[in-house]
């Protein structure tokens, strides 16, 4: 099969699924090499030309020859052995082509589940800081006096800042995906993708939970902190109001702040605004700290919630009663929030599952990623291929974790 540079790659690989057979791509690898081929299965892969699902991997391993002589094991009895599917019966440079095409398209399967970020709303909550290192320290520095008068031919007053750094923590989580010689040697593509796909969806929704649980600090009563102002972990949203972002039952430090507010209508909000506007205040420690310029951007709630917190951000009109008169007025919230809703909210059970929070979560918490989700092809030369007939090995992980790099942005309701 004489193939050129020129030819549309179209010829070059036929689509749709399965129409990729043995001869062709025997053909292909033979005119290619196995260098040529795979890099021109990457090429059409990265320009969409061709999909994961185009390919059938015992087609790609009987073309690679490594599967035995006879031409379809699928089509054996039941009880038929698979020793030996997938002995090499064309050693060379063919001998590992099988192994590194295979793995380039089960990781693609990886990160497309991984991709599918439906209902997820984890990026929404944070500032991904990409970084090399892990614990690392992020400085700041803490508000003084704001700008004064200056007469005409007098210095400027000179200022001085107290420094003020949190610590971030991180974790490196992932799992291994084994594929055995039955999956290949009955032709499971199928199976094959929807395994490795279950594989990266479940790892975005480890991150996922990782995130909503650190932006609502669930695991602080566990001495699991997401807040570690000069490396030393402290509660995020402190009961006794002593942060500023805490209303509800505890709180000593503002007076008309200490009860539990149920999300119900427009007026809940209103109220957590309007402590916002007066309580949340800088660090400064030179001169009267002074409000903070922090519109809230968001409103988080468990899924219990959701309904609710929509109809009131949603709303076109609010009802207000006065005198005994009930008024109809345009709704003062209407999309002025974000809705954000998750499960991982209703998990935590208890009065915690009615809380919500309203702010700005990005400018509050950052991702810091040291690894982004990543795969890694082991081949069939450990003992796993000899014990349990493994042709090859994925394994996806991530290396990141939240913290919080101030406390002034978001505000936790008790709910209950």
């Amino acid at each position: 099969m004489d193939i050129t540079p020129a030819t549309p790659n179209h010829l070059l690989f036929p689509t749709p699924y399965f129409l990729l057979t043995t001869m062709h791509l025997t053909s292909l690898i033979e005119s290619l090499g196995a260098d040529g081929f795979y890099r021109k299965v990457c090429d059409l892969l990265n320009e969409k030309q061709l999909s994961v699902d185009d390919f059938s991997y015992y087609e790609l391993a009987e073309a690679c020859g490594v599967l035995p002589t006879l031409r379809r094991m699928h089509a054996l009895a039941p009880a038929a052995s698979v020793g030996h599917a997938l002995a090499e019966s064309n050693p060379g440079a063919n001998s590992h082509l099988f192994q590194i095409v295979t793995g380039e398209l089960i990781g693609r399967k990886v990160i497309e589940g991984y991709e599918d970020d439906a209902g997820f709303i984890g990026d929404k909550l944070v500032t991904v800081l990409p970084s090399r290192r892990r614990n690392q320290r992020l400085a700041g520095f803490t508000a003084l006096a704001g700008p004064t008068d200056v007469a005409e031919g007098h210095p400027y007053e000179e200022s001085s800042f107290a420094e003020k750094s949190v610590t971030t923590e991180e974790a490196k989580k992932g799992r291994i995906l084994s594929i055995n010689e039955e999956l290949i040697g009955f032709d499971q593509t199928g199976e094959i993708n929807r395994r490795a796909r279950q594989l990266g969806f479940y790892l975005r929704q480890e991150r996922e939970r990782t995130i909503v649980r650190a932006v609502t600090d669930a695991d602080a009563a566990a001495a699991i902190y997401v807040y570690r102002p000069s490396g030393i972990g402290t509660s995020l949203y402190a009961t006794d109001g002593s942060h500023r972002n805490y209303v509800g039952v505890g709180n000593a430090t503002s007076a008309g702040f200490n009860a539990a507010v149920p999300l119900v209508d427009w007026t809940d909000v209103e109220g957590v605004l309007h402590y916002r506007a007066t309580q949340v205040t800088d660090d400064r420690v030179d001169g009267t700290a002074r409000p903070i310029i922090a519109p809230a951007k968001q409103l988080l709630v468990p899924e219990a919630l959701r309904g609710t917190a929509r109809g009131i951000v949603h709303a076109t009109e609010v009802s207000v009663e006065t005198g005994g008169n009930r008024r109809r007025l345009a709704n003062p919230l209407h999309g002025d929030l974000e809705v954000l809703s998750s499960p991982f909210l209703d998990e935590q059970g208890g009065a915690a599952a009615a809380d919500w929070y309203l702010g700005d979560f990005r400018r509050q918490f950052v991702w810091t990623e040291i690894w982004p989700v990543q795969t890694f092809l082991q081949r069939a030369d450990g003992p796993a291929a000899f014990e349990r007939d493994v042709v090859l090995r994925v394994k996806v992980r991530y290396f990141g974790g939240v913290s919080a790099v101030d406390t002034a942005f978001v505000t936790k309701v008790d709910g209950a």
